[in-house]
């Protein structure tokens, strides 16, 4: 009887030296070895849903190429469709009353964009509209574009030694899948990464100047990330606080004025389109949309859609999936502002992107662009020796958060890296292009491992608020990360 016990014992031992390995890595080496990992995965998973059930791997992990719905400026056969429909919005008069109809059901429906939020594609749009050649602006847009979402990776690379520059880079950029999702998309979302990445760095150095224009110009790229400002007042920063919020009242205002026809009506109308034109294409139950209401509302998904053949209602538990990404969001700005100076501002600045990310009813997957600052902060930090990140230097405030580093490790890798997963194939519909309308085939899709980002990224910053609710930073590493000799300009070098 005591023979078999004592083999157990002999199997157990081996597999939790094992576990001791790897949980006993640096949050780097976990965060690059992860990604890795999950890249080979990846690619072997891709290969036998290929070969074996000739499932469409790409428009899995992505979106479906044919995205020219309309006669659209485009590259090849390929649109970047949101460059498309708001370029042509917005050289419109009065975009607010501009119409498109879209597959499936072709209705005319109001271009739902909040004028601000137009600002980063007319930069591009706008000047190549008045010298008559489109194409420049959709090429120089898309040189940005790619250029914004690699500045983590560039950043991040610069930090590290010999081979490994190459490794970060690859893990960082060649692998981010939400990267290549928002320049397949054209989606100015991919702006947000190096002001994301700038808002992060100025935390952890205290310029809380720097820290108030990034949360401006944030919120031009998406009006959600205000609430990016609560950082400030968490550090009880109250005079750049104040600032901050006249800075986007009037930069929000100044973008209604830049189309002055029907000002200050077009402000609710606005409003009004986007959540008309949210709601028009099902997306709230899309198996890309990484909300925090997509994720909770999973199991009860899973349900209905087992009794109704795969078809969920688009009015299936509408109010609690619209509402409980705002209770998140409530919940977790009422606790970094209790909190207080008791997190530092660099783990506040985490928590509340994780959350104005996730926290709207709908958030395309290649929204998790956001993760890529994250992770190169975690590869890399400013001001500290190369080789080291956030968690292995203790001026940031996070030296010795084990559990934090952990999650956030596996949250931002799963970020990044995308799997297909192995399971029930299904179709859907491939429309007609160039402005026909009508289905012209299907293609073969599975679900993907995106769809539990968001609670990887809920527990994440539940751990950092538990963590520093127990055990407050140190002050003196915050005295240490004054001792370092910040860069001139005290941006990110």
């Amino acid at each position: 009887m005591n023979r078999p016990l004592e083999m157990l014992r002999g199997v157990a031992t081996p597999s939790r030296e094992r576990l001791s390995v790897v949980t006993s890595q640096s949050e780097r080496t976990l965060l690059l070895g992860t990604i890795l990992l999950a890249s080979a995965v990846s690619a072997v998973t891709a290969y036998v849903l290929i070969q074996c059930y000739s499932v469409d791997v790409v428009s899995t992990l992505l979106l479906a190429p044919q995205d020219c719905f309309l006669d659209w400026e485009r590259i090849g056969r390929h649109c970047f469709s949101d460059y498309a429909m708001i370029a042509t919005a917005g050289v419109q008069p009065k975009p607010a009353d501009y119409l498109i109809a879209l597959p499936p059901d072709y209705r005319p429906t109001a271009m739902g964009t909040w004028a601000p939020a137009r600002l980063p594609y007319m930069l591009f749009a706008f000047p190549a509209h008045l010298l008559g050649v489109p194409r420049l602006g959709l090429v120089t847009y898309l040189v940005g574009l790619a250029a914004a979402v690699l500045s983590p990776a560039i950043w991040a690379a610069r930090g590290a030694q010999g081979l490994e520059r190459i490794v970060v880079f690859v893990a960082l950029g060649v692998a981010a899948i939400p990267g290549w999702g928002a320049l397949d998309r054209g989606n100015s979302t991919g702006f947000i990464v190096p002001i994301a990445l700038v808002f992060l760095v100025s935390l952890i150095r205290q310029r809380w100047g720097l820290v108030t224009l990034m949360v401006i110009l944030a919120v031009l790229i998406k009006p959600q990330f205000a609430v990016l400002g609560a950082v400030l007042l968490a550090a009880r920063q109250w005079r750049w606080a104040g600032i901050g919020i006249v800075g986007v009242a009037i930069s929000n205002v100044f973008a209604f004025l830049l189309w002055p026809q029907g000002f200050p009506g077009t402000i609710m109308q606005s409003i009004h389109n986007i959540v008309e034109f949210n709601n028009s294409f099902g997306g709230l139950h899309d198996t890309r949309n990484v909300s925090f209401g997509r994720a909770l509302m999973l199991i009860p998904d899973s349900i209905k859609s087992y009794q109704t053949g795969g078809k969920i209602p688009g009015d299936f538990l509408a109010g609690p999936r619209t509402m409980v990404g705002f209770a998140v969001l409530v919940v977790v700005v009422i606790a970094v502002l209790s909190l207080g100076r008791r997190i530092p501002p660099p783990m506040v600045g985490i928590v509340l992107l994780a959350t104005a990310t996730f926290s709207p009813a709908y958030s395309a997957y290649y929204y998790l662009v956001f993760v890529l600052p994250v992770a190169a902060l975690i590869v890399r930090a400013p001001d500290g020796p190369p080789g080291t990140g956030i968690f292995n230097w203790p001026a940031t405030g996070a030296h010795g958060r084990r559990v934090i580093g952990i999650c956030l490790s596996f949250a931002a890798a799963l970020g990044i890296v995308h799997i297909a997963l192995p399971g029930p194939p299904f179709d859907v519909p491939i429309y007609e292009q160039f402005g026909a309308r009508g289905i012209m085939g299907y293609t073969t899709l599975v679900s993907t491992s995106v769809t539990w980002v968001p609670i990887l990224w809920l527990v994440a910053c539940a751990a950092i608020i538990v963590s520093y609710a127990r055990r407050p930073a140190s002050f003196g590493d915050e005295s240490a990360l004054h001792s370092e000799t910040p860069s001139p300009a005290g941006g990110v070098t």
